[in-house]
């Protein structure tokens, strides 16, 4: 039997290019923008007020770990043990509690980014040198001065580095929220996964993908910029 070569069509191999599912996420984009913007107002939202409330949960039990070592060894360990519940049962109990809707994902989340705000608080004010808190205390401060005034602005590029990775991790799992009635980037995953629609996953991928870049170089811009300041 004579060999036969035969060759691919330039529109079958359009059709097949590794650039169509970036077009068709693109267009999926543009015609539910209408339905995405406020899912995403929501998604920040949601994200904005967890981290709120988990920095100063996290700060002040930072603080107050670094005091006490034995007070340390049981937030440490109490806010770990919260980081290993699945979000599924996480949210599902809060929602018995509070309803379905955004509060019980927020409390569900702020609960998730204490353990880098604690670990990170801790350790920036184990980190400041001694002797210049002593110097602080010889100059007349009260202990909430040496803390306002020295300790926590020498401990805020470690502590900044903490709230980073706290904020890219909230940002992701806020999606689980979907499940327990919050209308955030979470809607267009499910929705896709239920309907088996591939632009509805990619479009509320890249919008997360997209808002947790977009934090993590804000974040990381401040930590830098406090860094400099701590060594000018």
């Amino acid at each position: 039997m004579p060999w036969r070569c035969s060759f691919t069509t330039p529109r079958a191999s359009a059709r097949g290019s590794p650039a169509e599912p970036a077009l068709s996420t693109l267009r999926y984009l543009g015609s539910h923008w209408d339905t995405l913007r406020p899912q995403l107002l929501t998604h920040l939202q949601i994200v904005a007020v967890a981290m709120a409330a988990a920095s100063v949960a996290g700060l002040v039990t930072g603080v107050l770990a670094a005091r006490r070592p034995r007070l340390e060894a049981a937030a440490l360990a109490v806010t770990g043990v919260i980081l290993t519940i699945p979000s599924f049962a996480l949210f599902g109990m809060l929602t018995i509690l509070l309803g379905i809707g955004n509060p019980a994902v927020e409390l569900g989340l702020a609960l998730y980014a204490l353990l880098p705000i604690v670990r990170n608080t801790r350790t920036g004010l184990g980190a400041v040198d001694p002797a210049v808190v002593e110097a602080a205390r010889g100059m007349g401060m009260s202990p909430a001065q040496v803390l306002l005034r020295v300790e926590l602005p020498l401990a805020l590029p470690v502590i900044v580095a903490g709230l980073r990775q706290a904020t890219v991790m909230v940002v992701a799992i806020a999606t689980v929220g979907a499940t327990v009635g919050a209308n955030d980037l979470g809607q267009p995953l499910l929705e896709g996964i239920r309907g088996n629609d591939r632009d509805a996953i990619f479009a509320g991928a890249l919008l997360v993908g997209a808002l947790g870049v977009s934090a993590d170089a804000l974040l990381a811009a401040l930590e830098r910029g406090l860094s400099r300041g701590r060594t000018a």
